[in-house]
């Protein structure tokens, strides 16, 4: 028992001595020692560092850009100067409605990742954020708490200021929300569409369209929201596929004097009646029919169903769905033989003939080859209607009924409103179909009806169903405009490429912009028309001047104010004696209109700022939104620019789009579906969701790094990843940061000062700078991001790092290879701080507050700060580099393949604890001590020999290189200092920690 305390003391004082010596040295290690914390403060980041790294930045660069501007005289020296160092990128303006979503986060981060590196590369930066404020929806919610009594009875003054204060208010909110994205800009001074000199530009641009003849009102039929009363544009509308119709087939029976004509045509003889046979999936607009159109090129047939003939194209017969012996074709004629007749529609019970025209719109294989037109109620009918005098005729009133004074007495009172016989039925509702189809039946009108499953445009507002009525409103002619603009997009650059594809095609397909809205809410059309006679419009270009400078000295609000009637000051004199006889129209213009005008923004920043007297064409460089922008904001931004200018020059160089955000199971996140997930949650956390907080560096990494130019995903998982990828960034910050605190001296060492393994990390650095450039420029962000946690895991984390931390740690702080160490670790911090800054600069700007003042007094750059500090760049050997990478793998994987094998014969042995021999037949490009360093070795010879040494295989490396390594365990003892086995004795400190520590203690 005694023995065995005995043995188990001695034991225990080898192990206490042992430990005491380890860790009598501990203080003397030059240990990584660093204030930057482990995480982000999020209190510090939003009070201090955002405004550090984001708004004070944007003053201070912009100063700069107008104190260089001011020195130059000549207007030529001006205009090269704005071109060659100001960049601007042009926000489109979000909708000042609701919260903001990630999407919002989303369009600003990537927008201010591409000023922050344009920053970086020395230009100056101009971007001035917008808000889009007029409009149905801001409207509506400011609304939302009156009844319809209520809205019915007030006034267009009243509207705008519960508009105006909704927006007012949600775009502080919003902007304190946008501050915390860490954006490049002057949140203070941002535009709006509500601004005063935006509305009078807006106004003058209108203007100018007006004088080129672009600007027209018509009586057509338009897209209109029955539930928002109002008309909407093309790029107001959304396609529901799946959308359910009631269609009919309705027969119009030829007058007499044609049914007789067509049978002489056809050498006929019949008492029997002749029907046209149409197809219809909107039975509601029969009333308004007036022709029907048939294709003159197509064949028809002449059927007999019992006691009557129909007449429908000849490939539709086998669609009738009647049995064989039911039906008898009597007889195949082309459709040039119907040019002539005339039908009479009985629904309507008018007695008036109506004809059968020619259309070319008329599709085989749609229909029945007939086309029941009604030229109040579609656009091809429309334009048939036009060029044949037929009447433009809609009975249906701004809330989707029908008009009950409008209607023939016939259908009045099947078409009356149940509960309140003062109106008439909704047009779209099933009940009025229903009706519609009995009524057809007890005429013997119709052949059949069925539900039909069809795409339907719906209103992107109100997520209703539309209906297309003809009402008097204003367009924009777009027929030559279009030319100029698809002439002017043949210069700009897509990015992704197929966006140029998109948005031609929406071009292509407008010959007119439906630019009048009937709300208050919004920039007013300057229109008259007389007291007595609506539809008689006064509008020239003296008095859309003339109502302009009113407005200039008395305010939009003064065209809406009812009270004041006095025309005489809206109207130039030459008018006044008229003027009573005039109202001013309360139309107003499509918000699109409004969005669209911003360019002019940028154009006062040119003239009233700059006072340039000519301007940089195009007016700014690159745009950026989402791809539904395609058909909006792109597109009216391009047709308003070439339209009131005249020429093929778009406002924009580089049209950039994103995809949207989708949830991890790939749905797109929506407030309807419960899935949206907000930029808070993501910077704060949210437990409920199961998020971790990123912070707002993690906001904008999970943006970086994702795909843009597809749908992105966000979710608990990705953001997970975002977390670690975002922890290992900030730790190899951490790392660099504390290994550069001791140091006797602070000066950099030139390349040449620099050993072969030092160099070459220089190397791999340089070609991540390069490859990164390319892909900032390229705007593929996250490539950036891909590659530089590459180079972390690989070239720093997996080999430099690890290489050097026995230099670091051990070495003296005066030594030499510690220095060497110190100059590339500052390349490296200073090279990701370049790289990083622009997606995150929240990170970068707190990093820079715990980098040693010793290391930046000496950089001439590092007055600039971390965001506006140029890029490194390193002057390496690219192709001795290249075989230093050769040679380096090759030691590497042949000392692991000889370490294995020694491990095995001998036991647990560590590479600290090696002895390792290079045999070779040249001379190597590094010193025996850098391999020390690389293999981790305690101790590394060198020696040339031409023959081969017995027992060692030989590796053969490039240009006759040969290599041997012979790799045994080292016959010295463990330091307890820096742990490699360089030690005459146990327990006794190495040659080189003995010196440090003697240094130290004297």
């Amino acid at each position: 028992m005694n023995r065995a305390r005995l043995l188990t003391r001695h034991i225990l004082n080898i192990i206490n001595k042992r430990y005491l010596a380890e860790h009598a040295y501990q203080k003397t290690l030059n240990l990584p020692k660093t204030k930057f914390p482990n995480r982000s403060n999020l209190d510090i980041t939003l009070r201090e560092l955002i405004p550090k790294s984001s708004q004070i930045v944007y003053k201070e660069q912009l100063d700069n850009f107008f104190r260089e501007f001011s020195k130059l005289s000549k207007i030529e020296d001006k205009l090269k100067f704005v071109k060659e160092r100001l960049f601007i990128l042009h926000d489109g303006p979000p909708y000042a409605n609701g919260d903001l979503h990630l999407g919002h986060a989303l369009n600003k981060i990537l927008k201010d990742i591409i000023n922050r590196y344009q920053l970086s590369q020395g230009k100056y930066i101009f971007y001035k954020p917008g808000w889009d404020c007029h409009g149905l929806p801001i409207e509506i919610k400011a609304l939302k708490d009156l009844s319809t009594q209520q809205i019915e009875k007030i006034s267009p003054l009243k509207i705008r200021s519960l508009a105006l204060k909704h927006a007012e208010k949600t775009i502080k909110k919003q902007k304190e929300t946008f501050k915390h994205f860490a954006i490049l800009t002057d949140w203070e001074t941002p535009y709006n569409t509500m601004d005063k000199d935006y509305e009078i530009n807006q106004l003058n641009i209108f203007k100018e369209m007006f004088e080129r003849g672009l600007i027209k009102r018509q009586n057509k039929p338009v897209y209109w929201g029955t539930e928002t009363r109002t008309a909407l544009a093309e790029g107001e509308l959304e396609y529901n596929e799946n959308h359910k119709s009631i269609s009919a087939y309705v027969k119009f029976p030829l007058v007499r004097e044609s049914k007789t004509n067509l049978c002489k045509k056809l050498g006929i003889t019949s008492s029997l009646p002749v029907y046209c046979l149409i197809w219809t999936s909107t039975p509601w607009t029969l009333f308004s029919n007036r022709a029907i159109c048939f294709n003159e090129d197509f064949s028809y047939s002449l059927v007999r169903i019992g006691d009557e003939f129909i007449v429908v194209e000849t490939n539709f017969i086998d669609k009738l769905g009647l049995p064989i012996g039911i039906y008898e074709v009597i007889e195949q004629f082309k459709g040039s033989q119907l040019h002539g007749l005339y039908y009479q529609n009985r629904l309507i019970n008018d007695n008036i003939s109506r004809p059968l025209l020619n259309g070319v719109h008329v599709n085989s294989g749609t229909g029945t080859g007939l086309v029941h037109t009604a030229p109040g109620h579609g656009q091809d009918d429309y334009l048939i209607g036009i060029q044949n005098h037929l009447e433009i005729y809609s009975p249906v009133d701004h809330r989707g009924r029908y008009q009950l004074s409008e209607l023939p007495e016939s259908v009045r009172p099947i078409m009356t409103d149940e509960k309140d016989t003062s109106i008439g039925k909704r047009v779209l509702d099933v009940e009025t179909t229903k009706a519609i189809l009995q009524r057809l039946n007890e005429l013997n009108l119709l052949y059949k009806s069925h539900e039909y499953t069809h795409s339907y445009p719906y209103d992107w507002r109100s997520k209703k169903p539309v209906i297309i009525r003809a009402t008097p409103q204003w367009f924009a002619d777009l027929y030559d405009v279009k030319k100029l603009a698809l002439e002017s997009i043949k210069q700009v650059k897509f990015y992704p490429e197929r966006g140029y594809a998109r948005l031609s095609s929406f071009i292509k397909s407008r010959n007119e912009w439906c630019i009048s809205r009937q709300r208050s809410w919004g920039i007013p059309i300057l229109s008259f028309y007389k007291k007595g006679d609506p539809d008689s419009i006064l509008m020239n270009s003296e008095t859309l001047t003339h109502a302009i400078e009113t407005i200039k000295k008395k305010g939009i609000n003064s065209w809406f104010n009812h009270e004041n009637n006095d025309m005489k000051e809206w109207l130039p004199e030459k008018y006044h004696e008229v003027a009573h006889e005039y109202c001013r129209s309360q139309d107003t213009m499509d918000v699109w209109f409004d969005s669209g005008s911003s360019w002019s923004v940028i154009k006062d920043f040119y003239e009233k700022t700059l006072k340039l007297t000519k301007l940089p064409s195009p007016l700014y460089q690159v745009c950026l939104e989402g791809s539904d922008q395609h058909r909006g904001w792109f597109q009216s931004s391009l047709l308003t620019k070439v339209a009131s200018s005249d020429v093929a020059v778009a406002p924009y160089e580089e049209v950039i789009t994103h995809g949207f955000t989708l949830d991890e199971n790939g749905f797109k996140m929506s407030k309807s579906v419960g899935n949206t997930i907000s930029p808070e949650a993501i910077i704060k956390g949210d437990e409920f969701l199961g998020l971790p907080a990123l912070g707002v560096d993690g906001l904008r990494y999970l943006i970086a790094q994702s795909n843009f130019t597809t749908d992105i995903v966000a979710g608990p998982t990705v953001m997970k990843h975002v977390g670690e990828a975002l922890k290992k960034i900030r730790l190899t910050f951490r790392y660099l940061l504390g290994n550069l605190q001791k140091s006797q001296d602070f000066s950099l060492l030139s390349l040449k000062q620099l050993r072969r393994v030092d160099q070459y990390t220089l190397f791999k650095l340089n070609e991540l700078l390069n490859t990164t450039r390319d892909h900032y420029q390229t705007y593929n962000f996250s490539k950036v991001l891909i590659d530089l946690q590459y180079h972390l895991n690989n070239d720093l984390s997996a080999f430099y790092f690890d290489i050097s931390k026995d230099t670091l740690y051990s070495d003296q702080t005066s030594s030499l290879k510690r220095k060497q160490v110190q100059t590339i670790l500052f390349h490296i911090l200073n090279a990701y701080r370049a790289m990083l800054a622009p997606i995150l600069p929240v990170m970068v700007q707190e990093v820079w507050k715990y980098v040693p003042e010793g290391w930046l007094k000496g950089q001439k750059w590092t007055s600039a700060g971390p965001m506006r500090g140029t890029w490194p760049h390193f002057e390496t050997d690219m192709k001795t580099n290249i075989s230093f990478e050769g040679l380096e793998l090759e030691i590497l994987k042949q000392f692991q393949i000889e370490f294995r094998r020694l491990s095995q014969e001998e036991g647990a042995v560590k590479t600290t604890q090696t002895n390792v021999t290079i045999f070779t037949n040249c001379s190597l490009p590094f010193s025996s001590s850098e391999l020390c360093d690389i293999l981790q070795a305690s101790n590394v010879d060198i020696l040339h020999c031409d023959d081969d040494h017995n027992g060692l295989p030989t590796v053969k490396v490039e240009n006759g290189v040969k290599l041997q390594i012979l790799v045994e365990q080292s016959k010295r003892k463990n330091c307890p200092r820096c742990w490699k086995a360089n030690s005459a004795k146990e327990d006794e400190l190495c040659n080189r920690c003995e010196e440090v520590v003697n240094k130290l203690v004297s």
